[in-house]
Order: structure tokens, then C-alpha cells, then sequence
């Protein structure tokens, strides 16, 4: 049956001397895997993150579908000739490979993930956008760190909780990256940081990620981010 969706392109793989297999997180079916025959040749704009309109064929019985085309449909000029933005576009994917692993629809985490494409395409803001994604996301994984209306003092990581106590035997991270953080899930205006302390928030995410991720390991990823923006 053939079937078309709109799809975020995560990753490639080889096939054969022209075709390949290819991941798509889909607006309708989740993660969906294809073999994309000649899409060594018809696939050369794929970038990722790219948004795309596929069209395809599926057997019930088959973990892989057959992909009969494939084009953009939303354009970015930017994400893959500027290497900063092409840095943190493979981070993103990274990310999402490491936790996006079903088949099933979540149509709003697809708008969160289209629109922070959209985002990285036109920002020219960078110090923070790894860091905004990461807090962002975990609202759809659903470990979004526990807010209170007022700054704590203390990020307990394994509870994902904000509180004034030092609680003994707990991993917790303070100081003005912790202070940072919370404005941040707030929503509130967002102060003037140094470089050191955008850097150690993102530490501490990438730290509460694999706390709470059981497949987060994207060490690879996280040296090139932390080389690129904060070194």
C-alpha cells in the first residue's frame, strides 16, 4: 500500500553501490526505517534534520518499507553550509537516535522538533540553542526537571528537583548554571551568562540526559559541541 508523510531525515546508511537505508522520525508514524533504491544519487540534498515529503511502500510484514521519493518540504538555507549550525544539527540527531525508538505517532513532538529546525535555520544565536533544545525536549520525554516559582539553590539530578537543601548522598549541581536553568524552564527573560556558565549547563544536561535516558551515550557529540561553542 503506498502510503506518503511528512518526515524529519535522521540518518543514512549504505545498501548496495547506489541504494541506501534511511531513518526518518515521520509526523505519523514515528521512527520509520526504508531502503531507498538510487538514493545515493536521489538523495544527495539530504541533510540532517532535513524536512521532507516521502512517499512509500510498506508489507505488513516488513520492519523495513520500500521509500519511492523523497523531497523537501521545508526548505533550510542554512543548516548545512554553516558548520556551526551543521554542528549542532548532528548533536540534535544524535539526541533524537539515542531517545526517539517507536513507531508511534506524537504529532507535537514532531511541531517542537519542525520548529526548532526552523529556529537553528535562522538563528544567529548559538551560545545557548544546544542547551534550550535539550530542556525543551525533555518535556516530551517526559523528564522535564521540576520548577518552582522562585530560583532553589540546588538541582538534585536524580529527582529532577529544584530545592534550597544539600541533601547528603545525592548527586547535585549548584552555582550560576543551575540559576541559569531555572529561568530557562521558567520562561522568563534570560540573563547575561558567561561563556563558563553556558558551558557547565550543558554539562549538567548531558549528565541529567544519561541519568534519565538509559540509551543516552553521545560522547562523541557532546566533545565537538563543548570544542565548537565553548572552548
Amino acid at each position: 500500500m503506498k502510503q506518503n508523510d511528512i518526515a524529519i531525515f535522521i540518518h543514512r546508511i549504505n545498501y548496495s553501490e547506489s541504494s541506501l537505508i534511511v531513518t526518518f522520525y515521520t509526523l505519523h508514524n514515528g521512527i520509520q526505517k526504508f531502503v531507498f533504491q538510487g538514493g545515493k544519487k536521489k538523495g544527495a540534498f539530504l541533510f540532517p534534520l532535513s524536512i521532507c515529503e516521502i512517499n512509500y511502500y510498506r508489507r505488513p510484514d516488513s520492519e523495513l518499507g520500500k521509500l519511492t521519493e523523497v523531497k523537501s518540504h521545508i526548505l533550510t538555507q542554512e543548516i548545512p553550509t554553516n558548520p556551526i549550525k551543521a554542528t549542532i544539527a548532528f548533536f540534535m540527531v544524535d539526541v533524537l537516535k539515542k531517545c526517539l525508538q517507536t513507531d508511534q505517532s506524537d504529532i507535537s513532538l514532531f511541531r517542537f522538533l519542525e520548529q526548532s529546525i526552523i529556529q537553528l535555520d535562522s538563528t544567529t544565536d548559538f551560545g545557548l540553542f544546544a542547551s534550550f533544545f535539550l530542556i525543551d525536549f525533555s518535556l516530551h520525554m517526559g523528564i522535564v526537571p521540576h520548577i518552582s516559582e522562585t530560583n532553589k539553590r540546588y538541582f538534585h539530578l536524580q529527582d529532577g528537583e529544584f530545592s534550597d537543601f544539600d541533601r547528603a548522598g545525592e548527586l547535585i549541581a549548584s552555582g550560576p548554571a543551575i540559576q541559569l536553568m531555572q529561568h530557562i524552564l521558567r520562561k522568563d527573560n534570560i540573563p547575561e551568562s558567561s561563556k563558563e556558565t553556558k558551558s557547565e549547563l550543558f554539562d549538567i544536561l548531558i549528565m541529567y540526559y544519561k541519568l534519565h535516558v538509559s540509551t543516552f551515550n553521545i560522547q562523541k557529540s557532546f566533545d565537538v559541541i563543548r570544542e565548537i561553542l565553548y572552548v
